[in-house]
């Protein structure tokens, strides 16, 4: 049966071709009367724009079965939007500065305005520069006093910054003003890793005075007044002008597991014009990872099964453009396009309810006592499909958004997708629960554009294990109790500009790295276990190999790495940690390869592996970097090492832009002997490149890291360990060596030192004291630090 509706309709008509209803709800009371005659129903959406006024909600009783689907879908050919705003209708008059005023009424909720189908730009400081790279433009006085001083009313303001180590986003609201003129902030808590701000990322947004270049506007709620500097070329009286006001735009909820939503498909639409929900909803932080989410979309999911999205557009939404929240199973979301989402594009998140004994940065729990692997109930989404989407330009508000973010989650496939110009991860798999999750034939670049230590493809496995208080062997043992399934990243065309394209952090375990192309970028491989990294083609970078447990259970075989510096190790030591590293090719166009002869085949690392040219077919991409087809010939040495060529085509959706150039980097030095110190028998050294930053969790470059603390040594005695960072001494605060030395070496012998530190990502405090009786600073001697990585690093 179909149903029939049309902006020309009427809901007292009999829904038919010739004589459509009028309204979604029409259609839907129809489609719910329908369903008793036992076959498909189709509610067909003609050409229009529908102004939804409120969300259209779908419960049990709009469900379909498999042989009676129900499905709403645009007419062939026809462009159907459902929007969230309205249009409106100003008399625009002179305010000033070449600003136009018109009265629109009083109390409207909206935060985004559209001109003629494009976003405007709430009026801001700095004004919005298309060229620059975080949040369209920042300043450091974005919020000083000499600049809220200027402003009639501060409590409109709206602040939008950089986490202090560019982990994403943080936003506040100016509730008011201090008797000394400085504003007070009101955090939202869009970060799960604390609530301060970068320290120059800043800018502010929603100030009339700050009105004062083309497309900006903003919208006295007291007075009902709207004001807007035209863009270039527009005539405003003649614009189409449009709010967006809803959160969702189709809510589809059931009664519980045991009564889903089910059978039930959209297709073909547009869905616009949603609110941006940034500063209006009520943000959750996820496990132990680094996000924190508002659960809400565009498209909202809950308690349901077997529900289709296709074919359609998600243009310019304020926030999550589709949202899956906790019982969800067997959904299909395929073949559609996401363009500038407010937030992320595809959300799938679990309920902490499913999670056994969960742990947040706030509340970590330290001891497992449930040692059941698994969910705890069925409040999770499994085994869903998000396959051959296009998925662009997300995070314009949110800088903790990806194309697809999965939490809490089991068996999520995610396919033959083109994922690029983000602020931060293209995929981004937030905890180790509960695994099984495949993400293949992608295409994934311009990743990571407006924040730091982070990958494309990114990860975290903190589970329960990965606090614990315990020695590495016992948190092996239940490692897989919430990664209890092999998540596989297989067959992906990922580019980057930075030094890991997949990037499995802080405990990521239980992954299989396998047939990626690999531009740019390489694989970080940080404290967790169970990683196989087999039969890639690094271009431009390695396997980056980050503060490793004691029989980590990872190998790293039959690659073709194309770059000088196939490894880069901090804090491994490879006698301990044990992987398997072999049978792999290197080839640096004739160049030397670094590191990989020496003390790294003395561990018994790639002693089956070779140096040589892997005759790769066509262009040569040393001098070639846009080169996109990389498979060997016939008589490659890399095929007698064990290597398989790698399908070249499939990757992301067809029709779809493809990746840049590769930019190939000069790798910034390990700490030479010349850059690093000996204090009380340790190895010291300053923070000198991201990577250190990253495997210690800071948000900057202060400080002096413990490289290496032998445990017969003084350092060690005073309870200094390896990955230590001193962050202060005696109440005063170190950023280099220097820093540190001009109040050390002002302490008498004998004397105690307060050390503020940095450990296992937070702050300790440790009393040390002088030694008063040998020499307690002096250059490292020969090879007394212990062995050292291919770049110099132990």
């Amino acid at each position: 049966m179909a149903i029939h509706v049309s902006p020309h309709g009427d809901d007292d008509a009999p829904g038919t071709a010739a004589r459509p209803l009028l309204t979604l709800e029409a259609a839907q009371r129809r489609a719910r009367a329908a369903r008793a005659e036992a076959g498909p129903v189709r509610v067909v959406v003609h050409e229009g724009t529908y102004h939804l006024t409120r969300t259209l909600t779908f419960g049990p009783e709009d469900s379909g079965t498999l042989q009676a689907p129900v499905s709403y879908e645009a007419a062939s050919g026809a462009r159907a939007v459902l929007s969230g705003g309205r249009v409106l209708a100003p008399e625009w008059r002179p305010y000033e500065r070449g600003v136009l005023v018109a009265g629109i009424g009083r109390g409207l909720d909206f935060d985004e305005l559209f001109v003629n189908g494009r976003r405007q730009i709430l009026a801001r400081y700095p004004a919005h520069d298309p060229e620059a790279r975080i949040l369209g433009g920042t300043a450091v006085d974005a919020v000083s006093t000499e600049r809220t001083a200027r402003w009639r009313n501060p409590t409109t303001a709206l602040v939008r910054t950089l986490h202090r180590g560019m982990w994403g986003g943080q936003s506040y609201r100016i509730t008011g003003v201090d008797a000394d003129g400085a504003p007070r902030l009101e955090w939202v808590g869009d970060n799960n890793r604390g609530s301060e701000m970068h320290d120059a990322h800043r800018m502010v947004e929603n100030v009339l005075e700050e009105l004062d270049a083309p497309g900006e506007w903003f919208y006295d709620t007291t007075t009902g007044e709207l004001f807007h500097y035209p863009p270039d070329g527009i005539d405003l009286a003649a614009a189409r002008i449009e709010t967006a006001e809803l959160d969702e735009l189709i809510h589809i909820e059931g009664a519980g597991p045991q009564q889903p939503v089910r059978h039930l498909a959209f297709s073909g639409f547009t869905f616009a014009r949603t609110h941006r929900t940034l500063f209006t909803a009520r943000y959750e932080k996820l496990q132990l990872g680094d996000w924190a989410i508002a659960r809400t979309g565009a498209v909202y999911l809950r308690n349901a099964e077997h529900v289709t999205v296709r074919d359609s557009v998600f243009d310019q939404v304020g926030g999550n453009a589709l949202f899956i929240d906790g019982y969800n199973r067997h959904h299909t979301v395929i073949g559609n396009e996401f363009s500038h989402s407010g937030a992320s594009d595809v959300a799938v998140i679990g309920r902490p309810d499913a999670v056994r004994e969960p742990s947040t940065w706030h509340a970590m729990r330290r001891t497992i006592t449930d040692t059941t692997p698994g969910p705890k109930s069925e409040n999770h989404p499994s085994s869903l499909t998000i396959r051959d989407n296009h998925m662009h330009n997300h995070g314009r508000h949110e800088k903790q958004a990806s194309g697809v973010q999965i939490s809490m989650s089991r068996r999520i496939t995610v396919k033959g997708n083109t994922i690029h110009d983000g602020p931060r991860a293209g995929i981004n798999i937030n905890d180790g629960t509960w695994g099984g999750h495949l993400i293949e034939d992608n295409s994934l670049f311009n990743c990571v554009k407006e924040t730091s230590d982070h990958g494309p493809v990114n990860a975290w496995g903190r589970d329960r294990f990965w606090p614990l208080d315990a020695d590495d062997a016992t948190k092996k043992a239940y490692a897989r109790l919430d990664a209890m399934e092999t998540t596989v990243i297989r067959h992906n065309r990922i580019w980057h500009s930075s030094d890991w394209s997949i990037d499995l952090d802080d405990g990521s375990s239980n992954y299989l790295i396998e047939d990626n192309l690999l531009l740019g970028g390489g694989v970080k491989l940080r404290d967790g276990f169970h990683r196989t990294v087999r039969n890639n083609i690094f271009v431009g970078s390695g396997c980056h190999c980050h503060v490793w447990y004691a029989e980590s259970g990872d190998v790293i075989e039959h690659n073709v790495f194309l770059t000088g510096q196939p490894y880069d190790l901090i804090r491994v030591d490879l006698a301990k940690s044990r992987p398997v590293i072999d049978h792999n090719l290197f080839w640096n166009n004739g160049r030397p390869v670094h590191g990989i002869d020496g003390d790294w085949r003395a561990h018994g690392m790639d002693t089956g592996s070779l140096t040589a040219d892997p005759l790769l077919t066509g262009t040569d991409p040393f001098t070639n970097p846009s080169k996109l087809y990389y498979t060997v010939e016939p008589d490659s040495p890399a095929l007698g090492l064990g290597f398989r060529n790698i399908t070249m085509d499939g990757f992301g959706k067809p029709g779809t832009p493809a990746p840049p150039p590769v930019i190939r980097r000069t790798a910034p030095p390990g700490p030479a002997p010349d850059d690093a110190d000996a204090l009380w028998g340790a190895t010291v050294v300053e923070v000198h490149s991201e990577a250190v930053r990253s495997a210690a969790g800071l948000t900057d470059d202060d400080g002096l890291v413990l490289w290496s603390v032998p445990d017969y040594c003084y350092a060690h005695h005073q309870g200094l360990r390896p990955g230590d960072v001193i962050r202060t001494i005696d109440g005063h605060r170190v950023t280099d060596r220097d820093s540190f030395l001009c109040v050390y070496e002002k302490v008498p012998p004998g004397d105690e030192i307060a050390l503020g530190l940095w450990r296992d990502q937070t702050t300790a405090a440790l009393t040390v004291r002088r030694p008063a009786d040998h020499q307690d600073r002096r250059r490292p001697e020969g090879d007394a630090a212990g062995p050292r990585s291919p770049r110099d690093r132990s």
